[in-house]
């Protein structure tokens, strides 16, 4: 044993140490990365009787890496009667119906629907839209595919077909459609379903970026949470796009809040930090302010929520904090306690894939919040599509909702897993989510299948036209890192008006100025005066901003002092008074508080932002903070 001591001494290194090592001098094995997840693509679609799909498993392991793991895991069906999967991964679609499947390695399991239909083996051809287009280097587009069946009718494949590029290096694009640019030049994007493929152009730009913007603006958040910031550029020729890479991220102050190089930031402390986005030799910065206000738990909603097995649910997360306030929880992370019976992605969209019980989790940190589901055994009997027998004019849009009724008489929403078409595209088109946008005038009938179980109603397309656009409100003014909301209001030949106008496009220019989130969302970014645009079926409707250069030196908080009884709702606003005279309404900016959670609570999601409930009798002071300025007002529960 003294021999063998003295060898391992002397192949120690006489005294030098290596990071390698321990404090013996003996090397450690190597950490060998877990599988921390497993994902199915596609992860749904639709196939005639004896058609075959390729499905991929795809493991993500906790040291960051991934692998196909098509070949290695489990696969199993939950209806051989519907589709056989082969040890690879290769399904075959049998019999009429929906079918489950699975992919298992461990205890780690990740699961696809697959529909079986004939109308897949009718489907004549595929289109892929936007046609032709063109998009600059590191930005993205989202791609249709829609599908004509032999009956004339139409359906949105965007989630059931296999996309591809003909050139990666050019561009690339997901399973759900979603293309990228990598570099400058052309590649074909494609769309195939069976022995069906659809295909159109892309050409790749490469045009100079004159600026960024960063959004959003001069926040004021609470510890503990997560935001996701966007950095946007404006090219040379005038075109702007959301930056998906070659971003980089800092945080003045990583003691305030840390981001990483996906621009998702997460806040730490009370303070003040600049987060600055940059892009070669640009830069855009924005401030953000974190306040005293340390999230303390989260609540799951709906819960308890029961589902029939195929269906799926969507689920938010609700943050409360320990100064009385709670917000919409945007950018937490989503799991699942039971996989085989229900899957959740990274936006709270869970599926049932299996019966029995399970929790839907949301977690921040350290703090998580969950939900009840129950997935029962119930069959869909029947579908009713509503609203039922409608009219609308042509060049609007239209919401369609898919009601399920089971066989335990529950019923569901499942808008967002039926398959939608339209008997006469010519007159409207739907899309997978149901929104129905109409053509000209004309008649057709919405269908929403899933399975062999349908429902359909009758929709009339007038033959009013779009004459004019109003944007609303007219020329306002805010101040610099504000936002305001525009609409726009279409009249139509009848002399009717309404604002659900069809492929209606927002710009604002110069986006230095003011720079367009959202559909109609502006932020003020710079003073000085812009044009905001709004486009649909060819008329356009246009208002000037004008962007104050004040700063906001005070908060009023109103109605002052109210009285209220238990269990009733307040709602407050918070009106800023700036440096140059001017009064704006900021309640969705400011950061609401409340001194006795145990009187009120207070929301701030933009929605809701400033918005008290009652839970107990007592004296609270509500406050509204805006970048370190704040101002407040009792309120009494009687």
């Amino acid at each position: 044993m003294l021999s063998f001591l003295l060898i391992l001494a002397a192949c120690g290194g006489g005294g030098s140490s290596s990071s390698n090592s321990n404090s013996s001098g003996v090397t450690p094995p190597p950490v060998t990365p877990t599988l921390s997840s497993l994902q199915i693509s596609p992860a749904k679609i639709s196939l005639g009787p004896g058609a075959s799909q390729q499905f991929k498993a795809t493991g993500t392991y906790s040291d960051g890496s991934s692998r196909d793991l098509s070949s290695s895991v489990q696969w199993s069906s939950s209806d051989g009667t519907v589709a056989s999967v082969s040890t690879s991964g290769v399904a075959t679609a049998v019999g009429a119906g929906v079918a489950t499947l699975t992919a298992a390695s461990g205890k780690m399991q990740a699961s696809a629907t697959l529909e079986v239909t004939s109308a897949a083996s009718n489907l004549v051809s595929i289109a892929v839209t936007p046609a032709a287009s063109s998009l600059p280097v590191n930005t993205s587009q989202q791609y249709t595919a829609t599908g004509t069946y032999s009956d004339g009718s139409t359906s949105d494949l965007t989630t059931l077909v296999a996309w591809s590029s003909s050139a990666v290096s050019i561009a690339k694009i997901d399973p759900f459609g979603m293309a990228s640019g990598v570099s400058a030049g052309s590649a074909t994007i494609s769309a195939k379903l069976g022995s069906i493929t659809g295909s159109t152009g892309l050409n790749v730009t490469a045009p100079t970026i004159s600026s960024i913007v960063v959004t959003p603006d001069d926040l004021t958040l609470g510890i503990g949470i997560a935001q996701q910031y966007t950095a946007t550029a404006v090219y040379s020729d005038g075109s702007t796009q959301d930056l998906t890479s070659g971003v980089n991220w800092s945080s003045s102050a990583t003691s305030v809040a840390t981001i990483n190089g996906s621009g998702l930031l997460t806040t730490a402390g009370a303070g003040s930090s600049t987060i600055t986005a940059s892009v070669g030799l640009l830069t855009d910065t924005t401030t953000l302010t974190v306040v005293p206000a340390h999230l303390i738990s989260i609540a799951v909603s709906p819960s308890p929520v029961s589902l029939a097995r195929g269906t799926a649910q969507q689920f938010a997360a609700t943050g409360s904090f320990d100064d009385g306030s709670t917000q919409l929880l945007t950018s937490v992370t989503w799991s699942s306690g039971n996989q085989s019976v229900v899957t959740v992605d990274a936006n709270g969209m869970a599926t049932a894939v299996g019966t029995g019980s399970a929790s839907v989790t949301a977690s921040s940190g350290a703090v998580s919040g969950n939900a009840s589901v129950t997935v029962t055994g119930a069959t869909l009997v029947s579908l009713a599509v509503t609203p039922a027998n409608s009219t609308m004019p042509s060049g609007t849009t239209k919401q369609m909702t898919a009601t399920g009724t089971f066989s335990d008489s529950s019923k569901q929403d499942v808008t967002a897993t039926a398959l939608w078409s339209s008997s006469t595209p010519a007159a409207a088109t739907i899309n997978s989510h149901g929104l129905v946008t109409s053509v000209a005038n004309g008649t057709t009938t919405l269908t929403a299948s899933i399975g062999s179980v349908s429902g359909s109603t009758l929709l009339t397309v007038s033959a009013v036209k779009l004459v004019s656009i109003a944007i609303l409100p007219a020329n306002p003014r805010i101040q610099r890192h504000t936002t305001i909301q525009f609409t726009a209001v279409g009249t139509f030949s009848d002399s009717s008006t309404g604002s659900n106008l069809a492929g209606l496009v927002w710009t604002a220019s110069p986006p230095r100025i003011a720079s367009m989130r959202g559909s109609g969302l502006v932020f003020g970014k710079k003073s000085g005066s812009a044009t905001i645009t709004a486009s649909s079926s060819g008329v356009k409707g246009t208002t000037s901003l004008t962007v104050g250069s004040g700063t906001l030196n005070s908060i009023a908080v109103t109605p002052v002092n109210p009285n209220v009884a238990l269990g009733t709702g307040q709602q407050f606003t918070a009106t800023g008074a700036y440096s140059d005279g001017t009064h704006q309404d900021i309640t969705s900016k400011a950061h609401w508080s409340s001194s006795h959670a145990s009187v009120a609570t207070i929301a701030n999601a933009p929605s809701v932002a400033g918005l008290a409930s009652t839970v107990g009798v007592g004296n609270t002071v509500i406050g509204a903070n805006s970048g370190g300025t704040s101002g407040s007002t009792t309120l009494t529960v009687h």
